[in-house]
């Protein structure tokens, strides 16, 4: 492993955000716009620890690839990952904060919709990108083995004695 290469436990997936300056016409008041396009996985975006290099630089605008992240497993949250994966849009979040430019700069990624609400509360920015097949795959897998759903709990009947759930029958009298 290289001196600036980052380990990565067996559970953890590494990943690499993608993000992209672009033109923007028609608009008087901006030119350009940033966003985050996704993440790729596996072993090939392994890198130097935070380290951002270009892609490619056309007339759509430069994209750029932030290396040096991992998406850490944690088995106290399989229970979160599993809302996630069977949601309309199983996601990645990408926390990120602003330069002086308007670029993000990512700073951690995760799977925990709490986690990324937590951060949106914070102030503090909260991408939700598509997550690549292959993460899907792994994450499936950690919560087919990691995963107890609780059991729902039973309510307990009240036994308010032999007259329960009897009617009282109205005496005029009374």
């Amino acid at each position: 492993m290289e001196r600036n290469e980052v380990a990565v436990p067996a559970d953890d997936i590494p990943l690499a955000v993608i993000t992209a300056r672009e033109p923007v016409t028609g608009n008087p008041w901006i030119t350009e716009r940033w966003r985050v396009l996704g993440v790729v996985a596996g072993e090939a975006v392994r890198g130097p620890a935070r380290a951002r290099t270009v892609l490619r630089d056309g007339p759509e605008g430069p994209r750029f690839r932030w290396t040096g992240f991992a998406l850490r497993l944690r088995k106290s949250e399989a229970d979160s990952y599993y809302y996630n994966l069977i949601g309309t849009n199983p996601s990645i979040y990408v926390f990120a904060h602003f330069d002086e430019s308007g670029e993000p700069i990512p700073t951690a990624v995760g799977i925990d919709y709490i986690e990324a609400m937590a951060h949106h509360e914070a102030g503090n920015e909260a991408f939700a990108v598509p997550m690549p097949p292959e993460v899907y795959r792994r994450v499936e897998r950690f919560v087919l083995e990691h995963y107890e759903p609780e059991e729902p709990r039973m309510q307990r009947k009240h036994d308010d004695g032999p007259r329960a759930g009897r009617a009282r029958r109205h005496d005029p009298e009374d």
